[in-house]
């Protein structure tokens, strides 16, 4: 057998071989590529998909702003906290900033949202460094209460110091944080 013939013989069966291996891109009817309502289905689950993601990212930004709100606000009332619990017993007084029949302080008036007035010695601004804008300051008004928790008319006797912390000026969407403690004779 010449030379030829082997070379013929061996490119058809290697284009027979390819023929087999290269995927035929076209459907049963011989139409290639896809239809209108398979691409749009697939641009619909793709658009849900990342109109989901973008809620979520909106979502953490805002949890991370009222996270972060309320750790500020929670540092300013312990250091009111801290002050309360270094001065002695008898110093400490009944009364305070009006506390709610769920133990909640009151900061506005529940019926109308205007601020609530303070009550002199149970209320203190705080202005601490705004993390968020270089030069700048953010307050915080912290309120307390103290109640008599227990009193055996004897000298065991118990207060209950409740303490709450929020930004001036308030935002509606960034409640204040509160604390409650005990403090024995």
């Amino acid at each position: 057998m010449s030379t030829f013939c082997k070379r013929i013989r061996s490119l058809g069966f290697t284009k027979a071989i390819m023929d087999r291996l290269i995927w035929n891109h076209t459907s049963k009817r011989g139409e290639p590529g896809f239809s209108l309502i398979e691409l749009m289905i697939a641009t619909f689950i793709l658009g849900v998909g990342v109109l989901s993601v973008t809620t979520m990212i909106g979502t953490s930004i805002s949890r991370n702003h009222s996270s972060k709100n309320d750790t500020v606000a929670m540092a300013a009332a312990e250091q009111v906290m801290e002050e309360l619990k270094s001065r002695m017993f008898s110093s400490l007084t009944v009364g305070g900033s009006t506390l709610q029949s769920n133990g909640r302080l009151l900061f506005e008036n529940p019926s109308d949202g205007s601020a609530y007035p303070t009550v002199n010695n149970y209320f203190r601004n705080i202005t601490l460094a705004n993390s968020d804008e270089a030069g700048q300051s953010v307050t915080y008004q912290v309120r307390w209460n103290i109640s008599a928790a227990f009193n055996d008319g004897t000298a065991n006797r118990l207060l209950r110091i409740t303490i709450g912390a929020r930004r001036v000026p308030s935002n509606q969407r960034l409640p204040p944080v509160q604390l409650v403690f005990t403090k024995a004779e």
